[in-house]
C-alpha cells in the first residue's frame, strides 16, 4: 500500500542544518521528489531529465542587534526545522521571518514560528496573511513595499519588488553586508539523488556536478513563456548594479558563493530570456 510513497513526500535528508558563514545559517531539508517535476510544484526546465530531489529550505540571518529568518520552511520540515533555529540561533530570539510567497514551502511555518517567538514579526508582502492566521495579532503581520528597509544592527535588509512571480505577493531580499540575494524561487534548482549533494553547496561540488545541477533550472513562474523576457532580464542587469550579488540564496538551493555566482547568474538569465517569446 505504501509502496513507493517515500518517494514522493517531503522528507528531510542529512546535511543541515549548516552555517555557511558566521551569520549565516542554512536550515530546513531535501525533500525527495519524482520524475520531472520538483517537489514544491516547479517544472524542470528539461523534461528529460528525473531530478530526483529538491532543497526546500531557510536561511537565518544572525545580525548584530535582530535576526531574520528568510523564508519559514515548508510545514512537512516543522520537526527537524524547530531544533535546527534553536542550534542556529545559540540562544538568540528570532526577530522576524520574511515570507517570499504564498506558497506552502516558503510561508508553510509561519503560525508556528510566530508562536515559538513571541516578540517575532511577519515582513513581506504580508497583506492577506491574516486571513490565513487569525490567531495571530495584525501588529504581527507587516506588509513592505519596494526598497523599504529594516535594520538588523550591522546591516539592513532591503525588501524587492520580484521581476518574475511565482505567486502573486512574490518579494525578494537583499542583506547590504553580506551582499547577499534571497530570490524566493529565482536561482531555485533541483537535483539527483544519485549526485549525494544533499546539503552541499555549489562551490563544494565537483566541476561537472556543479554543472549538471546548475542547468536544473526550477522556474514555476507563470507567463515568462509567452512574454518577452528581455526587458526583466536587463531590469534584473540594473538591479545588480545598484545592490552587487556575491551571495544567492533561496526556498529550493543552498548559499551560492565564491568564482560560481556570476556563472549561475548568467545561466539563469539565459534560460529565462530563452523562455520568453522573442
Amino acid at each position: 500500500m505504501f509502496d513507493g510513497l517515500k518517494d514522493r513526500a517531503y522528507i528531510v535528508r542529512g546535511g543541515l542544518p549548516r552555517k555557511a558563514l558566521p551569520d549565516l545559517a542554512w536550515v530546513g531539508g531535501c525533500s525527495a521528489g519524482a520524475g520531472r517535476y520538483l517537489p514544491s510544484g516547479g517544472q524542470s526546465s528539461r523534461a528529460s531529465q528525473s531530478i530526483g530531489h529538491e532543497h526546500c529550505v531557510a536561511h537565518v540571518i544572525i545580525g548584530s542587534e535582530k535576526t531574520m529568518l528568510m523564508d519559514s520552511g515548508h510545514y512537512a520540515h516543522w520537526w527537524s526545522l524547530d531544533s535546527q533555529l534553536d542550534a542556529m540561533l545559540g540562544g538568540r530570539t528570532l526577530d522576524y521571518v520574511f515570507l517570499s510567497h504564498q506558497e506552502i514551502p516558503h510561508t508553510g511555518n509561519m503560525g508556528r514560528l510566530l508562536a515559538k517567538y513571541p516578540d517575532c514579526i511577519a515582513v513581506g508582502d504580508v497583506r492577506d496573511y491574516h486571513l490565513f492566521h487569525p490567531e495571530v495579532e495584525l501588529e504581527r503581520i507587516q506588509s513592505t513595499k519596494h526598497e523599504d528597509r529594516i535594520s538588523l544592527g550591522d546591516r539592513e535588509i532591503v525588501f524587492l519588488d520580484a521581476f518574475w512571480k511565482d505567486l502573486s505577493g512574490t518579494m525578494w531580499t537583499y542583506d547590504t553586508k553580506l551582499k547577499l540575494f534571497f530570490g524566493g524561487d529565482l536561482f531555485g534548482f533541483g537535483h539527483s539523488e544519485a549526485d549525494n549533494t544533499c546539503g552541499t553547496m555549489f562551490h563544494e561540488m565537483a566541476e561537472d556536478v556543479f554543472q549538471r545541477h546548475s542547468d536544473r533550472h526550477a522556474m514555476p513562474f507563470f507567463g515568462k513563456n509567452w512574454r518577452n523576457q528581455n526587458e526583466r532580464v536587463a531590469a534584473f542587469r540594473n538591479l545588480m548594479k545598484k545592490y552587487p550579488i556575491e551571495i544567492i540564496t533561496s526556498g529550493h538551493t543552498g548559499p551560492i558563493m565564491g568564482p560560481r555566482v556570476p556563472i549561475v547568474i548568467e545561466k539563469v538569465l539565459a534560460r529565462l530570456a530563452a523562455d520568453g517569446l522573442g
